[in-house]
């Protein structure tokens, strides 16, 4: 094993000028430092990193608690995300699986196991916008909370902006020219439900529409990120037997949005051509499997990630809650055709 004495011989200086480049010490001088991280290169020589968390105070690592992030495909970019920012910046992530439902003692146990590990900040990153009760010990190191919230804990937050998202989604339509716009909403007892309907609502105003003569139908129930029961058919029927059918469909959630495209091929119907959809959530494979092409919103959970590593990364950051945008996959089933 290569040590830092053979460093200094191999880049001729002392042991201790070799250790003052490695600890980034500033007063080394140029040429000195550039041979000595030549010898480091040369000979293929790692710090060791037990040494520099004693002298430095700081281990850089990262502690990265998944509630059910790294078990979900659509959650995953915000691992991801973090992943990229921690590795640009030299930090390493150390990450446990936990879910909420398992009960406090064991997310207080993989907190535990973070801390054995002196991490200098942690992301807790939860599967899908919600409320989440944390373990008060959470508020001893920096700490952000990503795609949740917390009623109970004072915590920088990142979620996705679900209102402005319905707005831009609800817009969308509104160029084409649709005034009869239905909206099939998601589980009511999700977080995102209430704010996707405000920003249908703002769209509609903005328009100068009446948000009371556009339907809004529940078409899914059940418990959010469990067992879920979706109601598209019943829906559907109920809105093509009405006096004035709409033109356009806004879907809570691509979930529903696959149940109304099965919908509409058993009635005969194509989106885009005899109806036209919007969903929300970008979430694969359904998004990319569907034809015509969805138009969906894409969650931002790559930059939500990213954005919450750089936020720890720049200090010990404020309470208070970021809304991070989503962005639009463009398909067909949006236009007139």
């Amino acid at each position: 094993m290569v040590s830092i004495k053979d460093v200094a011989r191999h880049a001729e200086t002392s042991f201790k000028t070799v250790s003052r480049v490695i600890n980034g010490d500033t007063r080394v001088r140029p040429a000195t430092r550039e041979r000595v991280n030549e010898a480091i290169q040369a000979l293929g020589y790692r710090p060791h990193s037990g040494a520099r968390m004693m002298r430095s105070a700081r281990s850089n690592i990262i502690g990265f608690l998944s509630d059910r992030v790294t078990t979900q495909p659509h959650s995953g970019d915000i691992l991801r995300g973090a992943q990229q920012m921690a590795d640009a910046h030299g930090r390493l992530l150390l990450l446990f699986n936990i879910d909420a439902e398992a009960g406090d003692e064991h997310r207080r146990r993989a907190f535990e196991l973070l801390m054995e590990q002196r991490v200098d900040g942690l992301l807790y990153a939860c599967d899908y916008h919600r409320d989440v009760e944390l373990p008060p010990e959470m508020q001893q190191l920096p700490a952000v909370l990503v795609n949740g919230f917390s009623t109970t804990t004072a915590l920088p937050a990142l979620v996705p902006d679900e209102r402005l998202a319905a707005q831009q989604a609800t817009r969308l339509l509104l160029a084409e020219g649709h005034r009869h716009i239905a909206f099939l909403a998601p589980n009511p007892r999700s977080v995102a439900t209430p704010l996707r309907t405000a920003g249908f609502h703002d769209a509609l105003i903005e328009a100068g529409l009446e948000p009371s003569s556009q339907a809004i139908i529940t078409a899914c129930v059940g418990t959010p990120g469990g067992e879920e029961e979706y109601r598209v058919e019943s829906a559907l029927a109920q809105l093509m037997s009405a006096a004035t059918p709409p033109t356009a469909i806004l879907c809570g959630q691509d979930r529903i949005a696959l149940q109304l495209y099965l919908a509409l091929a058993r009635r005969g119907l194509t989106p885009g051509r005899d109806l036209a959809v919007v969903s929300f959530d970008d979430q694969q494979p359904i998004s990319g499997a569907l034809t015509p092409s969805l138009t969906t919103m894409a969650l931002p959970h790559l930059e939500m990630g990213r954005q919450a590593m750089t936020l720890l990364l720049e200090g010990d950051p404020p309470p208070g809650t970021l809304t991070i945008p989503f962005s639009t996959t463009l398909g067909c089933s949006h236009r007139r055709v």
